[in-house]
C-alpha cells in the first residue's frame, strides 16, 4: 500500500464530497484518485475517523454544517 499523508486523503475525501457522487461511487472515486486498491482507504480512516469527518469527538461541540 502506498504511503499517503492524512492531509492528502482528507483533501481528496473533501473534494469528492463536493462532487456529490452517487453513494455507491464515492469510495471508488476516492481510492482511484489516491491510487489505492478497493478498500485500502478504510485502513487510513480507521486510524482517525474524527480527523476525516466520519465520527464526532465526544469532547468537542458538534461540527457546524
Amino acid at each position: 500500500m502506498p504511503r499517503i499523508s492524512r492531509d492528502r486523503i482528507k483533501q481528496v475525501v473533501d473534494e469528492v464530497r463536493a462532487l456529490d457522487p452517487p453513494a455507491d461511487a464515492f469510495w471508488q472515486i476516492v481510492e482511484e484518485r489516491l491510487g489505492l486498491d478497493s478498500g485500502d482507504v478504510f485502513h487510513f480512516i480507521a486510524e482517525d475517523p474524527v480527523f476525516y469527518g466520519f465520527a464526532e469527538d465526544e469532547e468537542l461541540p458538534p461540527k457546524k454544517t
